[in-house]
């Protein structure tokens, strides 16, 4: 009964004992890797294996799969990467003949420093804000540090964004009208190298775009707006540097933008279109002309005062008014045409009158002449007859 009570015992260990005999090969995982190694793209790396000193074979992979010969080389155990490219990135391991892991190498690809492009901007007169990109991207940690000067003055720290590492700002310069030096410095594995900016302060000076924008209709007016606006909160109002702003708006239809200055905060538009909506954005600029224009502020939309349209009942009553009207001038308008049809109708037969009686004259000598011309004819026979009577007389 002891021996069999024993056997889990014996069973736990012999299986334990059995596991540790089994060679075991090793994969590569983020944890196991004990070395980062960087390179430069398009140049030979060469990866070492810490037991290739005795020249036994060993075997590289790369992320668990045997690396090809036809970009490598092994030399006494290492592994030379030819002309090498962002493809042979990975995770490497060497193992000896049972499998085992030797070394494992996290290999990162990627270029050194170069120069950078560095751009500086003052929102107002209190702060230089300085901002840079990459000219070539380095595909690599990288780190930066930022330094200015001005005049012969020695160099001063750049305030560093933490969450922004591109970025850095010149807290209260001392002198306006002097020039600054903005020296980064850009480190990465594979080296460092420094940009040199010179920037003119006067010359950078550069406020935000207006805020709270807005429009109202001028009552009684369809061809005007008011506007209002609030300075950006990054300039402060009540500085000795006061900001003056051009306003540009137009139809939405239009793509022609019509322009207008103002010192204050309004100003009233007084040639809009009437009944349309409109566009309308606003910028800024140093009253002594400084610096630059701001970037217009967000647009927004408004429509001038429309004439109000009439209520039902007063549409109604304008209406029967209107009908009224139209029928009084409709009676006045047919006494009008009757009294001119009757006068019409009495020049009428006034000339008909006129011509009964001329014809009636007309007819009268006529009948006159024929009666007198008849009588002569008669005359005139009676004549011819006597003589002819007389002739016929013996002698």
């Amino acid at each position: 009964m002891t021996g069999f009570a024993s056997c889990p015992g014996i069973v736990i260990i012999t299986l334990i004992t059995s596991l540790i005999s089994i060679p075991v090969k090793a994969e590569i995982w983020t944890n196991e890797i004990s070395d980062v190694q960087y390179g430069r793209i398009g140049s030979n790396v060469t990866l070492l294996c810490s037991a290739s000193r005795n020249g036994s074979a060993v075997e590289w992979r790369l992320n668990g799969t045997r690396v090809a010969s036809s970009f490598a080389v092994l030399q006494n155990g290492n592994l030379i990467l030819t002309n090498s490219d962002s493809t042979m990135e990975g995770n490497y391991s060497c193992h000896d003949k049972k499998g085992q892991l030797l070394r494992a190498t996290a290999l990162r690809l990627g270029y050194g420093p170069a120069l950078l492009r560095i751009h500086c901007i003052a929102a107002n007169y209190y702060s230089i804000c300085c901002s840079w990109e990459q000219n070539v991207k380095t595909f690599l940690p990288t780190e930066y540090i930022s330094t200015f000067r001005h005049a012969s003055k020695a160099s001063e720290t750049c305030h560093q964004d933490f969450f922004r590492t591109n970025v850095c700002t010149i807290k209260n310069p001392k002198n306006w009208h002097s020039s600054y030096v903005v020296n980064i410095t850009e480190v990465n594995p594979l080296g460092s190298t420094f940009t040199l900016s010179r920037i003119q302060f006067l010359d950078i000076v550069k406020p935000d775009p207006p805020e709270r924008v807005s429009a109202e209709a001028v009552h009684g007016s369809p061809r005007r707006l008011r506007m209002y606006w609030e300075y950006p909160a990054t300039w402060p109002k009540e500085s000795s540097f006061p900001l003056r702003f051009q306003v540009q708006y137009k139809p939405m239809e239009s793509r022609s933008w019509s322009v207008v200055e103002a010192t204050h905060l309004t100003t009233e538009l007084t040639d809009v279109l009437a009944g349309h909506f409109h566009i309308i954005q606003v910028r800024a600029m140093d009253l002594l002309g400084n610096g630059n224009w701001s970037e217009w502020s967000t647009e927004i939309k408004a429509l001038p005062w429309l004439e109000p349209t009439p209520k039902p009942e007063e549409s109604e009553s304008s209406t029967q008014s209107h009908t009224e009207n139209t029928d009084h001038s409709s009676t006045s308008e047919s006494k009008v045409e009757s009294e001119e049809q009757y006068e019409k109708l009495a020049l009428l037969v006034s000339l008909g009158s006129l011509g009964g009686v001329f014809l009636a004259l007309l007819a009268f000598f006529t009948i006159l002449i024929w009666v007198r011309h008849k009588g002569k004819e008669e005359t005139s026979k009676q004549e011819l007859t006597s003589m002819m009577k007389m002739k016929s007389l013996p002698m």
